[in-house]
C-alpha cells in the first residue's frame, strides 16, 4: 500500500509540475534606455509608463499571448546583450547601426525614420549640404552609428561631440557648447510640441538620413522572427502601427 501510495503521489506531482510549466506564459525581454527619447520611450520615475517602445511591444506580446519585461540598457551593451540573448528583443534599430548585426535576427520595416540637423535660431548661416557644416562641433548620441556622417568625422570635416540623451544636446546646443546637433526628426519634433522648448533652435530642411526603422531578434529569442513579423504585418494591416504613431504625433 505504502508503494502505491508513493507512485500514486509522484505522479501528482509530476502531472502539477507538467500543468504549471504549461499554463507558464512566454516572457519577452524588450530594451530601451536613455537613449530612446521621448515618445520612443516615456518613463515615470524608473518604470517605462508609455511610449512607442512600449505600445509596439506590447501589441505584439498580446497578440502572441505572452508576457513582455522592459530592460532599461544603456546603448553601449544593447548589442551584448542581444547577442548573448540577455535580451530578446529591440525596437528602436537598423542593421546598418550594429556591429554584430549578421549575429542577430531583422524584422521586416515597422516605419521610416529622418535624421535631421538642429542649430540654434540666431545663427543665421545658409546649410544645404553636409558639406556646409565644415568646421562645426556636432552633437550625436553616444553608441550611435551615422552611417551618413561617418566619413565627414573621419575626415576631420566636422567633429563629433557624444551625450548621453537628445536633452543634454538641446541643453549643450543652448549654452553654445555646440554647434549644431544630429538626431531623429521625430524625437525633435516631439521635443519642440510637448516639452514646449521656447523657439530658439531651428531644423536644417537638408536631411541627414532616410531609413527603415526594424526590430533586433536575438539569436534564441522565445518567439521566431517568422511569428514577429506575421504579427507586425497584422498590425500594419490593421492600422495599429499607423494610430500608435499618430498617438504620440508623428507622421
Amino acid at each position: 500500500m505504502r508503494i502505491k501510495h508513493f507512485i500514486l503521489l509522484a505522479l501528482m506531482s509530476i502531472t502539477t509540475l507538467a500543468c504549471q510549466e504549461a499554463n507558464a506564459k512566454v516572457t519577452l525581454i524588450v530594451g530601451y534606455g536613455d537613449h530612446n527619447s521621448e515618445p520612443y520611450a516615456i518613463e515615470q520615475g524608473d518604470r517605462l509608463y508609455n511610449g512607442i517602445i512600449k505600445d509596439i511591444a506590447s501589441e505584439v506580446a498580446a497578440e502572441l499571448d505572452i508576457d513582455v519585461k522592459f530592460v532599461k540598457t544603456p546603448r553601449k551593451r544593447i548589442e551584448r546583450h542581444l547577442g548573448n540573448n540577455t535580451m530578446h528583443l529591440y525596437l528602436i534599430a537598423n542593421p546598418q547601426w550594429f556591429s554584430n548585426s549578421h549575429q542577430l535576427q531583422w524584422s521586416d520595416e515597422i516605419f521610416v525614420e529622418r535624421d535631421k540637423i538642429v542649430v540654434r535660431a540666431d545663427n543665421n548661416e545658409i546649410y544645404n549640404t553636409l558639406d556646409d557644416l565644415k568646421g562645426m562641433t556636432i552633437g550625436a548620441i553616444r553608441g550611435y552609428s551615422y552611417p551618413t556622417l561617418q566619413p565627414f568625422f573621419e575626415q576631420h570635416h566636422f567633429k563629433r561631440y557624444n551625450v548621453s540623451s537628445l536633452q543634454v544636446n538641446f541643453i549643450r546646443l543652448d549654452l553654445n557648447r555646440i554647434d549644431a546637433f544630429v538626431d531623429s526628426e521625430i524625437l525633435i519634433d516631439y521635443h519642440q510640441k510637448h516639452l514646449k522648448t521656447p523657439p530658439s533652435f531651428r531644423v536644417l530642411p537638408l536631411d541627414v538620413s532616410q531609413h527603415g526603422i526594424h526590430a533586433a531578434l536575438s539569436p534564441q529569442a522565445p518567439i521566431t522572427l517568422t511569428q514577429f513579423n506575421q504579427v507586425l504585418a497584422k498590425l500594419k494591416h490593421e492600422g495599429v502601427i499607423a494610430a500608435l504613431l499618430k498617438k504620440h504625433k508623428i507622421k
